[in-house]
């Protein structure tokens, strides 16, 4: 993880070499307080949305949670696991102590996490194959240039893929199935869907965010960003860099090569606060007075 995120530094330090940091801090500037509040308000919707798939992975297990409870849990499960990296480690440990009261086993709680990763991953194959099927120009993502009949194929087994998968369900979706010793439950074909459902709308709105915080930008703008936001985010993900620093912002720069550098670097630090460390903020606070009030039940027991 370390080589990973001081490979993505040097790429970032070259992909803004001759970038004028004047220029950055007046699109810093030029943002202003509408725009960011407009981001707040996007930010606080994408995580609404993204508190269902615990919802929807605690009903395909068969436990019934309140939702202040399931909606804490994931919140800051995702915010620690956004910025700290080795979601297992960080926000196994936030959903473990936050379901455990609720009677959950270390279990159901791994369950949840299997069925809630399946979701952003299902999101996601789903948004990349849309998009590289219906964009019909030669692509760059991350810097790697694609010619129509490459990406087109790409998306389209992305798309195949989830479509097996449905089928899947449809024929075992409801029932247990065993692996490595352990039943795990499987969604039924309804549920899958709206997995897929919550994590496309949580994902596009991640992406708006971005898009809003840079000046000038239009919603014209949001089919392209997407694509790379899609391949940013998820490459943060698969090296567990903390908050996937440098290597977010160097596959955003990479990937948007059309963009000013110096407008996109500055609306990419804006997202950083808005998205991944006022979040991270609330949810450490959220998370102390829940560990605060665990501990006065468990002395008051």
């Amino acid at each position: 993880m370390l080589a990973v995120v001081a490979i993505a530094l040097s790429a970032l330090a070259s992909l803004l070499d001759g970038v004028d940091w004047t220029d950055i801090r007046d699109t810093l500037t030029r943002i202003g307080g509408v725009r960011l509040l407009l981001a707040a308000g996007i930010t606080a919707t994408s995580y609404g949305v993204l508190t269902g798939y615990d919802v929807i992975a605690l009903r395909v297990i068969g436990r019934r949670v309140a939702y202040p409870r399931a909606a804490l849990a994931s919140f800051t499960s995702y915010v620690f696991s956004h910025n700290f990296g080795f979601a297992l480690l960080t926000g196994g440990t936030a959903r473990w102590r936050i379901y455990r009261p609720a009677g959950l086993t270390i279990g159901e709680v791994g369950h949840v996490m299997v069925l809630t990763g399946l979701t952003f991953w299902s999101g996601v194959l789903l948004l990349l194959g849309i998009g590289l099927v219906a964009s019909p120009d030669r692509l760059a993502i991350a810097g790697l240039a694609m010619s129509y009949p490459v990406h087109a194929a790409i998306g389209a087994v992305s798309l195949a893929l989830l479509g097996l998968v449905l089928i899947l369900l449809h024929r075992r979706g409801g029932r247990m199935i065993v692996a490595f010793g352990r039943s795990i439950p499987v969604p039924r074909t309804r549920q899958a869907l709206i997995q897929m459902m919550l994590a496309s709308i949580d994902l596009v709105l991640a992406a708006l965010v971005l898009v809003v915080l840079l000046p000038g930008a239009s919603l014209a703008l949001l089919p392209g960003l997407l694509l790379g936001y899609l391949v940013a985010i998820t490459t943060g993900l698969i090296t567990h860099a903390p908050g996937g620093v440098g290597v977010f912002e160097a596959v955003m720069l990479a990937s948007l090569p059309e963009i000013d550098r110096a407008t996109l670097f500055a609306a990419l630090l804006a997202y950083r606060m808005v998205y991944f460390l006022i979040p991270l903020a609330i949810g450490m606070v959220l998370f102390a007075l829940h560990e605060v009030d665990l501990r006065a039940r468990v002395r008051s027991a």
